[in-house]
């Protein structure tokens, strides 16, 4: 580390970043694939049923997205959601 600039959370940053980046993406794309595997449909004289299960994992999935990305502006927005709520969530401190 030197005196302008932090090696160690640049480093961290960049990580986070990547994963968070590289996975939301892949997460949603597994759920739009279950949930095309799951769905019924016709496939020349055979008829296709339904998988339960791959439509639970498609739904699973996307909820996981919509609530990391839900997380991830509540975190950003907490300490203007904790002045003017009260309501101090995700480590916000009283100011």
């Amino acid at each position: 580390m030197t005196a302008w600039f932090n090696y160690i959370a640049t480093l961290k940053i960049l990580v986070f970043g990547l994963l968070i980046g590289a996975a939301l993406p892949a997460l949603f794309a597994l759920g739009v694939r279950f949930g095309a595997a799951a769905g019924a449909g016709v496939s020349g004289d055979t008829v296709l049923t339904k998988r339960p299960v791959l439509t639970v994992l498609s739904w699973l999935s996307y909820a996981l997205v919509v609530t990391a990305v839900a997380v991830g502006v509540l975190f950003i927005a907490r300490d203007f959601i904790g002045q003017h709520t009260g309501l101090f969530i995700l480590g916000a401190k009283a100011k």
